[in-house]
């Protein structure tokens, strides 16, 4: 009998997604084998991984840039094909598929979770694990002595065979020579079949099957059912790690009715109340409580009734994960008058507030140069995350953490002026046929001294991981020098740059 339903793959970078992924997959439980959580001391890590894949029901793919180019992946993948183990992959990343990861993954449905909130996919991606698990279990408890492509048909049945789709079938007949290849093709086709079946004609992918064309107009204008969506204790934003332990351990498993409530910074809940209504007044009232007794007046909103989400705040935009790699090599002691993008008085106030800021502390930018900070928290890491949803929060758009404690973490130009956030895949200087190899080249990046050069031809010149700021620009300008013309460097680091203002002479009326 096997341990568990899911393992899953994904990149190191895309850990804060897997993690979520798996905590949403247990919560509806679904058993979950997750790298490294589930790697037993002293187990070599590679016999880890293929002594887990021998005994899951299905992959699921975290896919991002990331894990696109992740050779590991890719033999995880491989091993999984070969075992004729169906994989759900989870797009967080608008990236296309490399020709290999094509190869295995062209012909399978994809769960697109590219717009925010990620919680809502996940539940998604919860409801159609647990139906390829059932339909997989229950393959297996009927069919244990028949030989490995009768136990597919004998699983999903003769009625789920007619909703297979032709191009799967071909797809199937494409590969017919090769066993273990077919199998694994018609094993994803008939269990996405039965999918269906078990799970009564709910929609289980995002992207959906249009309906025919013959079909009554009454049926293809149905309204959709909204699925509730359930809580999950470490995706609840703005509060503290220790009230997120509170709501795994003491809110979930509590009595109905039952309430959440948060404020920016705290929550409160209650439980066994006699119906939802007083539920949330006693919830709302707790949050109020903790709330003011934090120093804080931040108004509190209702996030969770039962265990079902009911905020319609949304969470605020944060960055890709990893949020932070960091790079002693780049690191140098804060300076308020150093802090990029940010105004004279802007620096001035963060002067005043963040240096005496008790530790660990965190401080997070945003594209308009107002910094956010949390600090005296019980983690470098919690106070990342909540410098990051409060900057989120207040800028509307993802934020970047700047600084940790009392260092500077990303390389910061002096020589050069900060002129916002650096993309390459937008930056219009950059010939648009360029843009995606750049975009791809600086995500495998480490976080360093990297620069872009760009000519009058939009032909950009690279320097990744220099020395130091002096380094990098010439070195930019260097490689650019040798595909084109009138080079100039637009950006180091995380941000685009512009020459500093050339000085004012000496006695000149300002």
């Amino acid at each position: 009998m096997m341990e568990f339903d899911a393992f899953i793959s994904y990149s190191s970078r895309d850990k804060t997604a897997a993690d979520a992924a798996c905590a949403v997959l247990e919560s509806t439980g679904v058993r979950c084998w997750i790298a490294p959580r589930d790697i037993r001391p002293g187990v070599e890590y590679g016999t880890a991984i293929i002594d887990a894949i021998e005994r899951c029901r299905v992959m699921v793919l975290i896919f991002s840039s990331s894990a696109n180019e992740s050779r590991q992946i890719h033999r995880e993948i491989e091993r999984v094909v070969s075992k004729g183990i169906p994989i759900v992959p989870v797009r967080i990343e608008d990236v296309v598929p490399t020709k290999s990861m094509e190869y295995f993954l062209g012909a399978i449905h994809w769960l697109d979770a590219l717009t925010p909130p990620l919680e809502r996919h996940l539940q998604r991606l919860a409801e159609t694990v647990k139906a390829i698990s059932q339909v997989d279990a229950a393959a297996q408890a009927r069919t244990d002595n028949l030989a490995p492509l009768d136990k597919l048909a004998a699983a999903v049945g003769a009625k789920a065979a007619h909703v297979v789709d032709r191009d799967q079938a071909k797809v199937g007949a494409r590969f017919e020579k090769k066993l273990t290849r077919a199998r694994w093709v018609l094993g994803a086709a008939a269990i996405a079949a039965g999918i269906f079946l078990v799970a009564g004609g709910v929609w289980i992918y995002q992207t959906r099957v249009p309906a025919p064309a013959n079909a009554p107009a009454a049926q293809a204008s149905q309204p959709e059912q909204r699925q509730p969506q359930q809580l999950v204790p470490e995706a609840v934003p703005f509060i503290r790690d220790r009230d997120r332990a509170a709501i795994r351990s003491e809110y979930l498993p509590a009595p109905e009715h039952k309430a959440l409530a948060i404020s920016f910074n705290r929550m409160g809940f209650i439980s066994g109340q006699q119906d939802d209504e007083t539920a949330k007044r006693a919830a709302l009232a707790n949050c109020t409580k903790a709330t003011e007794a934090s120093g804080s007046k931040n108004p509190c909103e209702i996030y969770a009734v039962g265990n079902n989400v009911v905020f319609t705040g949304g969470n605020p935009p944060m960055p890709p994960a990893p949020w932070l790699i960091r790079n002693p090599s780049i690191e140098r002691p804060f300076a308020s008058k150093d802090v990029p993008l940010a105004s004279d008085s802007q620096r001035a106030s963060f002067e005043k507030l963040y240096p005496p800021a008790a530790k660990p502390k965190a401080f997070a930018l945003a594209p308009d140069g107002n910094g956010f900070y949390y600090f005296n928290v019980a983690s470098a890491e919690e106070a990342i995350r909540k410098a990051l949803e409060a900057c989120g929060h207040r800028a509307g758009v993802a934020c970047m953490i700047v600084a940790i404690d009392d260092l500077f973490v990303v390389p910061v130009p002096l020589k050069m002026k900060a002129t916002g956030f650096f993309f390459a895949g937008s930056n219009v200087a950059i010939a648009p046929e360029l843009r995606d190899s750049l975009t791809r080249r600086l995500g495998n990046a480490t976080n360093a001294w990297n620069a872009i050069a760009v000519g009058a031809n939009g032909r950009p010149g690279l320097v990744l991981n220099a020395a130091d700021e002096d380094a990098a620009i010439e070195g930019a300008l260097t490689d650019c020098g040798r595909q084109d013309r009138n080079c100039r460097v637009i950006a180091l680091g995380p941000f685009s740059v512009e020459p500093l203002p050339a000085p004012k002479p000496v006695g000149q009326n300002p």
